[in-house]
């Protein structure tokens, strides 16, 4: 019994562990396609920030960064690699909407994502992007008023971060700045720093500072052999290069007298600035009416993808619920089983228990049948035997079940089935004690012959007496006998 308990308990884990891996598999799938969509928005974002499309690259970052804070976390917290995807994603995605909305002047902004950030850099351990969020934050402070002091903790750390990561140069672009926004009048600093940048590393937009610093000290020359070099070294950045070309230009000839060259460079950049201005409003017009489409699908799209997830989920739910179901019926099932197991050995043991009166019953019937046939015999014969007293007073003898052994059994049977003699009685109070004698002997199992010697009656009297327990319960049942035992090992 014990041993069959074990199977069953054994057998219920092994579904619920087999309905655990399946829940964990579906949110981990689930999570790893957020992440990958994640990824998507992300790359779209930074191609367009670094193409200065700022409007479409916010658009991106922010769907990259809804995606991301769609994803339950807790549901992977024992998948420590896709943990570690999704911060450094995330992470990312905060620093460069802070240079977006940096470039689009909004500093306030720029200065929460860049401070949301930096947790999830330093759990990555990416030194490069932690020198640039620090070097960012404290350009957007100094820009912001905030104090000097804490501008100059902020590139502290930055530096730190950069010589952390050996990058020399990004060591110096940070000095650069630090100077430029906190000592404006360290010119030979900057300018020494500023061509280091240029010269050595290639960091071909430091030109134009440089003329800037060399105008001020009214180097001309040496700013018009600088300024030819203010050429672009990425093609996304050509136009800003151009611009800035034609404005320092102007400066140039301002200072070596050419008056009039300089006001007409400035004309034709203010023209080219006012044709691109018109441009650019048309085109954010048609930019407008194109990102509200996209916006609009973008919205169904996710609205779809809600409403599948919130499927699955309920799939899920589903599915837990029926495995708990079928393994409470497969208890219930197998308890049913052992409390008739247990009754069915009840009812046996009850049988045998009163099997040795019956027993002894049948060798009396035998020997009076005997003794009977052989009185008989001496009568044919004209002989007058003398009939035993026992005999003579036979038919007064009870070799029937006694009232205190009845009682008795009636008592045992309700016991072993969880009184459902006494509720026999109470459901059909019409039963007589004759008739609760047939019922307990029909359900244990008592033949009819063995019935007619145990309460010394005929055959024919059982018949009779089954008939009338049949109308005190229910005509319409054909099978009485059936109908008891079932009723006895009702639960």
């Amino acid at each position: 019994m014990k041993k069959n308990k074990v199977v069953r308990y054994c057998f219920v884990l092994f579904l619920s562990a087999v309905f655990c891996l399946s829940a964990c598999s579906f949110l981990r799938s689930d999570g790893q396609n957020l992440l990958e969509q994640a990824k998507t928005d992300y790359n779209a974002g930074v191609s367009y920030s670094r193409a200065g499309d700022y409007a479409n690259a916010a658009y991106y970052l922010k769907q990259a960064e809804a995606v991301l804070s769609d994803i339950d976390t807790h549901s992977h917290t024992k998948d420590s690699s896709f943990i570690i995807e999704y911060e450094r994603l995330l992470g990312q995605t905060w620093f460069y909407l802070g240079n977006t909305y940096e470039s689009e002047m909004l500093y306030d902004i720029a200065g929460q994502y860049y401070h949301k950030s930096i947790p999830l850099l330093q759990q990555g351990k990416n030194d490069i992007l932690l020198a640039c969020a620090y070097r960012d934050i404290a350009r957007t402070m100094a820009i912001g008023g905030v104090s000097k002091d804490s501008v100059l903790r902020y590139f502290s750390f930055a530096e730190q971060y950069a010589h952390k990561a050996d990058n020399n140069m990004l060591v110096k672009d940070i000095s650069a700045y630090r100077y430029q926004l906190c000592y404006p009048d360290s010119i030979q600093e900057r300018l020494k720093i500023c061509l280091d940048l240029a010269t050595r590393y290639g960091a071909h937009a430091r030109y134009s500072e440089i003329v800037e610093l060399l105008l001020e000290q009214h180097s001309t020359d040496s700013a018009a052999f600088y300024l030819s070099r203010l050429q672009p070294a990425d093609s996304s950045y050509a136009y800003w290069f151009e611009q800035t070309y034609a404005y320092l230009n102007s400066k140039v000839l301002y200072q070596r007298g050419m008056t009039g060259k300089a006001y007409n460079a400035l004309l034709d950049l203010y023209d080219r600035k006012i044709d691109e201005l018109q441009r650019d409003a048309g085109a954010r017009t048609y930019a407008l009416a194109l990102h509200y489409d996209v916006a609009r699908e973008q919205h169904a799209a996710e609205e779809a993808r809600r409403e599948k997830q919130w499927q699955r989920t309920i799939s899920l739910v589903l599915v837990l619920v029926l495995t708990l179901v079928v393994a409470l019926l497969f208890v219930l099932w197998r308890y049913w089983q052992h409390r008739r197991r247990e009754q069915s050995t009840a009812l046996q043991t009850l049988k045998e228990k009163y099997s040795q009166q019956l027993g002894l019953a049948l060798e009396r019937l035998k020997q009076k049948v005997n003794l009977t046939k052989e009185i008989e015999l001496q009568r044919m014969r004209g002989n007058e035997p003398e009939f035993p007293k026992w005999l003579q007073t036979y038919r007064d003898e009870q070799l029937t079940l006694s009232k205190e052994s009845l009682d008795e059994l009636i008592a045992s049977v309700d016991a072993a089935l969880d009184g459902a003699i006494s509720r026999l009685r109470s459901d059909y109070p019409a039963l007589t004690e004759s008739d609760m004698q047939f019922a307990i002997l029909t359900i244990i199992g008592v033949s009819d012959s063995d019935m007619g010697i145990l309460l010394n009656v005929r055959k024919q009297t059982i018949y009779h007496r089954r008939q009338i327990v049949r109308r005190h319960i229910s005509a319409d049942i054909l099978d009485i006998d059936s109908w008891l035992r079932e009723y006895a090992l009702r639960l």
